[in-house]
């Protein structure tokens, strides 16, 4: 049962991210084969597979696992603390999520350059 969970919020995980299968594997550095097993619930997704999922995609460990989500609160506290980076990606699937352009265009690999130069504008802008 848990392999089954874990593999449903992996599948809604990807699919919120706009990655197709194939993509989301590449992105965790395992096989297409294997990552379909773990989305379907036939294989337990390794504690490496897990970590480097927490690294390139933000989310927790103990959502993908035992589907706790953390209240806003602890979001607010975690983004605050966090590097800028990060928090430009926050605010880069924001942007996407509430649309500038069409949400169909979105895979956030090939499009963060191109919302990271209307933020650069917009700042500017602000600045002047």
């Amino acid at each position: 049962m848990a392999k089954w969970e874990t593999g449903k919020r992996l599948k809604k995980l990807r699919e919120a991210l706009g990655y197709t299968q194939e993509e989301m594997a590449e992105l965790l550095d395992v096989s297409v084969t294997l990552y379909k097993k773990m989305e379907n619930g036939s294989y337990n997704i390794s504690v490496r597979t897990m970590r480097r999922l927490k690294k390139v995609t933000g989310v927790s460990i103990d959502h993908l696992m035992f589907g706790e989500q953390k209240t806003f609160d602890d979001i607010w506290t975690l983004l605050q603390s966090s590097d800028n980076e990060i928090k430009m990606k926050l605010l880069l699937r924001l942007i996407v999520y509430f649309g500038i352009d069409s949400r169909e265009c979105y895979i956030e690999r090939k499009c963060e350059e191109k919302y990271s130069m209307i933020l650069d504008e917009w700042v500017q802008d602000m600045l002047e």
